[in-house]
């Protein structure tokens, strides 16, 4: 793993195949966890700890790649339909906010070590990992969300929302869909964090931040902690309202009866935990690899306001971004 705006590469690794299911207490660790937490999570023991510099194989030049795909009509029409059907349900007042995502499948044409070099190339901004077990697959992916950091006794943790495609030299102006949809990630953690206990809750000024070809909006909220139970925080925060809803509860059961998928992983959360800190990540721009082909993952926040035929496109933003690892 490696963390944003920063050239150092983590690996945590155990020396046999077996399927932990809870944390070890005497050694550092990672876990891979999924959107509805289960007894499917997984957490790698770190017996083999290494660290190494990445430099940019490209020399600092994004790749640049022309190519088209296509999208089967009826998947475009089968996600427009279903953010029609939620927008009228957000209009009936019982749910402030859905995410509603998808998936799609493309041909694997490059090995897994070339799309891995080529998401440390195009993403420095980013929190880039590879995560691989034998009994639950690979998945590779370059998150712009920290779900929390702890150490020391400060909790860091930030709300992102908001999605646009980046260009150079101009300065995006968001709507109001996606100003209203900041806000109510922002209030949810802030109100969470206050009911766990969290002290000196302080939140940044509103900023839009890059994550490759894409923008986001982003507010950076940090509190003061005192003690150590990270699962409180864990389930007092995931899912927050950018990955699935709000209210939290009323979301999930919106989305076990509609979307029509299994999420897996994706949208759920990854880390590495030591002694003395913690970090975990959203998994956001994400994919699972196959011997053959990926799975490649995307969704977005669905309000009131929304507009179906513009959430459908923010989806295909976000595919691209990810598609271009693989050529």
């Amino acid at each position: 793993m490696r963390t944003a705006n920063d050239k150092s590469v983590r690996i945590l690794s155990q020396r046999d195949q077996q399927w932990h299911k809870q944390a070890p207490d005497n050694m550092s660790y990672a876990i891979f966890s999924k959107f509805q937490k289960s007894e499917d999570q997984v957490f790698i023991n770190g017996e083999v700890d290494e660290r190494f510099i990445y430099e940019n194989v490209h020399m600092g030049s994004k790749k640049s790649v022309n190519f088209v795909y296509s999208v089967p009509l009826e998947e475009q029409d089968r996600y427009v339909k279903c953010v029609e059907k939620a927008v009228d349900v957000l209009k009936e007042g019982r749910m402030k906010k859905v995410v509603l995502s998808r998936k799609q499948s493309f041909s694997k044409r490059t090995s897994d070590l070339e799309i891995l070099t080529q998401l440390l190339d195009q993403y420095p901004e980013a929190n880039c990992y590879f995560f691989h077990h034998p009994e639950i697959g690979k998945w590779i992916g370059a998150t712009p969300e920290i779900l929390l950091h702890v150490e020391e006794g400060k909790l860091q943790t930030m709300s992102l929302a908001g999605t646009a495609l980046y260009k150079e030299n101009k300065t995006h102006v968001w709507g109001q869909k996606e100003l209203q949809e900041q806000q109510l990630v922002t209030d949810f953690i802030t109100e969470n964090l206050y009911k766990i206990g969290a002290l000196r809750i302080e939140k940044s000024e509103l900023k839009t931040v890059q994550a490759g070809s894409l923008i986001h909006l982003r507010t950076d909220i940090n509190a003061a902690i005192d003690h150590q139970d990270i699962d409180s925080y864990i389930k007092a925060l995931h899912p927050t309202p950018a990955v699935c809803g709000m209210p939290r509860d009323v979301a999930m059961e919106y989305l076990s009866k509609n979307e029509n998928y299994d999420r897996s992983f994706y949208t759920g959360y990854l880390g590495m935990v030591d002694r003395d800190k913690a970090s975990y990540f959203v998994n956001l721009r994400c994919m699972e690899l196959h011997a053959d082909h990926v799975d490649l993952y995307i969704g977005g926040g669905i309000t009131e306001l929304s507009n179906p035929e513009s959430e459908y496109q923010e989806t295909v933003d976000k595919l691209e971004t990810m598609k271009k690892l693989l050529y």
